[in-house]
């Protein structure tokens, strides 16, 4: 029997670039039946409100609303204003978008930047150009598309917090330069703020100091390296962002702390394999009844080793 496979691919069902000149341009999400269906709407010139259980907010020239059908929202031409609402809209199933999109709300709010001349807004024309003249190359293509508007949405949210959130700009740094040799001094610097603030302001937001989240960042990157490549520890080291070797081994396991060749060892049974000096040295260390101290059966004892003629000095034992 063939199993269904989820369809991953995102497709538009709507855009189109409209002006609304009065309050009777009103949506309540809520009464739509396409649960799986996001729209972004760009504000082109004038303002827009979009409503939700946090409140009303104005969507003005250069930026775009974000929401789904069927949820508890509604947008629409303000009331009491004269001039005019210019928008473009496009309307897209999620299917594997989803995460992407929930990602995006989830840290930036339903009301995002989206200046008219930028990246995002670029993208979005050429997917109005494709679907207009029914154009797409194929439903790759398409999903590729909306994909890119979305990470270019995510993208300019997180170049607008350099100014208006400098804790969260450095936040998003750390995470996307953590492979980079960077420092703290540098991206409080490059967030506009002094080192000492950053480093207050962060931990008290996010729990963590900046630090330690960049350790572990590159700690976590390393693991899934070591795992999943034949690189040694140092060209791993350095891939993550750790200046030397030694700043990595110490928060190793001790079965990453080898080539990967002595992983691969490490996950046959111990009976299939030769045991390693690391091997005993870990026992030793843990405490594993496993492992005692060298002692062969013909001497029990280290005063023995000198009665046994062959290690006594200047004698040669014949073959």
């Amino acid at each position: 029997m063939a199993v269904t496979l989820p369809d991953p691919f995102s497709t538009v069902t709507g855009l189109q670039e409209e002006t609304r000149t009065h309050a009777g341009y009103f949506w309540d999400n809520r009464h739509r039946d396409r649960p799986d269906e996001a729209v972004v709407q760009q504000t082109l010139f004038g303002a827009g409100f979009f409503e939700d259980a946090t409140g009303r907010a104005a969507v003005p020239e250069g930026h775009a609303m974000l929401f789904t059908h069927a949820e508890a929202s509604s947008y629409g031409y303000p009331p009491g204003v004269t001039e005019p609402y210019r928008l473009r809209y496009v309307s897209f199933r999620l299917a594997g978008l989803r995460g992407w999109f929930e990602r995006l709300r989830g840290e930036f709010g339903a009301v995002v930047r989206m200046p008219v001349d930028g990246e995002a807004a670029a993208v979005l024309q050429e997917i109005g150009r494709r679907f207009n003249a029914r154009t797409f190359r194929d439903r790759f293509q398409e999903t590729e598309l909306l994909h890119q508007l979305l990470v270019a949405l995510y993208r300019e949210q997180v170049a607008a917090s350099r100014s208006l959130d400098p804790i969260e700009y450095g936040h998003h740094y750390l995470r996307d330069h953590f492979r980079s040799p960077v420092n703290l001094k540098g991206v409080a610097a490059r967030s506009g703020v002094s080192r000492e603030h950053f480093i207050r302001e962060f931990g008290r937001r996010y729990g963590e100091p900046p630090g330690e989240l960049l350790r572990r960042l590159r700690l976590e990157h390393a693991h899934r390296m070591l795992r999943a490549t034949q690189l040694p520890v140092q060209d791993v080291a350095l891939a993550c962002g750790f200046a030397r070797r030694q700043q990595l081994l110490p928060r190793l396991p001790p079965t990453l702390r080898h080539h990967p060749r002595r992983l691969a060892q490490s996950l046959i049974a111990p009976r299939q394999r030769k045991a390693h000096w690391s091997d005993r040295l870990d026992n030793r260390l843990t405490g594993s009844a496993a492992w005692r101290p060298y002692r062969t059966d013909d001497h029990p004892h280290p005063q023995s080793r000198a009665a046994d003629p062959r290690h006594a000095k200047g004698k040669r034992l014949r073959s």
